[in-house]
């Protein structure tokens, strides 16, 4: 709390000395050569202060800290208005310029960033070229994934006050898009832990796994913020956050379990839309029984995924058979599939034998792991004891074990096997950014595969479509050789809410931009 008071204080003092800047009027517009198209949501004039109280309920997505430099927080800012990258996605997968106006390839290796103008940072201070500078170069430092999408050693020259330089040491075809990474969300380095943004809400406080609380930014580049307050609770049990929904005591709900969305009266509003997340399985190289890749292909081919969907998710959603989602465009070489008999086979030649027990054994080894799951999610561990009868099936012995923080339980790698659910963007380099290639923020189960390595650094330097996408199937191919996880299934994307007091709702496949201009409260 003493954090959050200096904090306020700060920027109180900041906000008095400095002075208020006047309504931005500019409309983002590309320059010639510009390889971003320009912004299709143009800052908009103020109409009406804000007002009325938005409260959302979730099971997951509160950040840990206010400091965007540790783990995923950068996420859970954009998510809830507070945070800004240079560029985003649109509800179409598209991407557009957010605070860069314009994004120019001067030559393969170097990027020329236009700032856009009048944007100002929660303390009041102007956001400048040295300011985003600092922002990027702090990113790079702290952040271990952010150097999957721009290289660490990455040359940032200012040019001027809204001008800057990105120079990379190889070439890196779609430096754009890496700039919408939740890594690079554009602060002020964090002082007592809290970082200072640019969204439209700034955080006012934060209980740890509790509740997170914004309020509008009366400086904001895009004019007021249509909400007075945004409250943030987490709640981990579905069917609590559903009957807070239903007494009035939230007003909307993300990521709704389609069983549970089912059970909601006719007077909540839904939205579902094909979702960009995917639910999987972690696997950890460096312990047994996944080590082996015979065992960890037998558990792909094992699994019946359209019986997940039907058991877990009423049928809704679609499988998953490789790294990307069907959702976000990119070509998918299928990989993972159902063949119990395979399955079988492959444990037979790995020399897994069926003990007394029906549990297969090896030199004395039982074929036994723990699964672990989290509630956040709450389809993610019906799933997994879905996943344990089916392995059950052919010999396994699986453990599921349910933990409320399921990062701090695996990021030290200690576990065999973990449920897990990641978002997807629409650029094939994000996945195995994310979560194959060495460093990436969720390799929690230490795979590496020189080839997909050396495949990643010619995805980051390609520019061509065409290219990107060549290097995309092969990088799924070793992905079906090697089954570094399994992929299971992509849920549909429901929010419910209150559609008497809720109005402006836009669904966006991406669950990382739930909080726009747009979403307003009528009370």
């Amino acid at each position: 709390m003493r954090s959050l008071v200096h904090y306020l204080t700060t920027l109180l003092a900041l906000m008095v000395l400095v002075a208020c800047g006047a309504a931005p009027t500019t409309t983002p517009v590309a320059t010639p050569g510009a390889q971003l198209p320009a912004a299709t949501t143009a800052p908009t004039a103020p109409t009406a202060a804000s007002r009325g109280e938005l409260r959302i309920g979730t099971g997951l997505s509160i950040p840990a800290t206010l400091d965007v430099t540790q783990g995923s927080t950068g996420f859970t800012m954009i998510t809830y208005g507070a945070g800004e990258t240079l560029t985003r996605l649109t509800p179409e997968q598209q991407l557009e310029p957010w605070l860069a106006e314009t994004i120019t390839e001067l030559d393969p290796n170097t990027w020329q960033v236009t700032l856009r103008q009048n944007v100002r940072f929660h303390d009041g201070s102007p956001m400048t070229a040295e300011a985003v500078a600092a922002s990027l170069q702090d990113s790079l430092t702290a952040l271990p994934g952010a150097k999957n999408f721009v290289p660490a050693d990455t040359a940032i020259t200012v040019i001027d006050e809204r001008t800057l330089t990105l120079r990379t040491p190889a070439p890196a075809g779609n430096l754009p898009y890496s700039l919408a990474n939740w890594n690079f969300v554009i602060h002020r380095p964090a002082q007592d832990g809290i970082s200072i943004l640019t969204g439209m809400y700034r955080p006012v406080s934060l209980e740890k796994d509790q509740e997170f609380v914004l309020e509008p930014f009366a400086d904001y580049w895009g004019g007021p913020p249509p909400l007075a307050r945004l409250i943030v609770r987490k709640i981990t049990d579905g069917n609590a956050r559903a009957l807070a929904l239903q007494s009035g005591d939230l007003d909307m709900l993300t990521n709704v379990p389609p069983d549970i969305a089912a059970s909601l009266p006719a007077d909540i509003s839904q939205t579902s839309v094909p979702g960009t997340r995917l639910h999987y399985m972690i696997l950890n190289h460096t312990r047994a029984p996944f080590n082996d890749v015979k065992v960890r292909e037998a558990a792909a081919w094992a699994i019946d995924r359209e019986a997940l969907l039907a058991a877990t998710l009423n049928g809704q959603g679609s499988v998953a058979a490789n790294m990307y989602p069907p959702s976000v465009g990119i070509e998918i070489v299928p990989a993972q599939a159902t063949d119990v008999e395979k399955a079988k086979r492959l444990l037979d030649e790995a020399g897994w034998v069926a003990g007394a027990d029906g549990v297969r054994v090896k030199d004395g080894q039982r074929l036994e792991f723990t699964l672990y799951s989290y509630p956040g999610r709450p389809e993610l561990t019906p799933i997994a004891i879905a996943i344990q009868a089916q392995l059950g099936a052919i010999g396994f012995a699986v453990k599921v074990e349910e933990v409320q923080d399921i990062t701090s339980q695996i990021e030290g790698g200690e576990f065999q096997a973990s449920m897990f659910s990641v978002r997807v963007a629409s650029d094939p380099q994000y996945m195995p950014g994310v979560t194959l290639v060495e460093g990436a923020s969720y390799n929690y189960g230490g795979y590496r595969n020189d080839a997909l390595e050396a495949l990643f650094k010619e995805l980051q330097a390609a520019s061509d479509p065409a290219e990107r996408q060549k290097l995309a199937r092969q990088m799924q191919e070793i992905v079906a050789k090697d089954t570094p996880n399994i992929y299971l299934v992509v849920p549909p994307l429901i929010t419910a809410f209150n559609g008497k007091v809720v109005s402006g709702y836009t669904p966006h496949p991406d669950d990382l931009y739930l909080v726009t201009r747009d979403l307003k409260v009528t009370r």
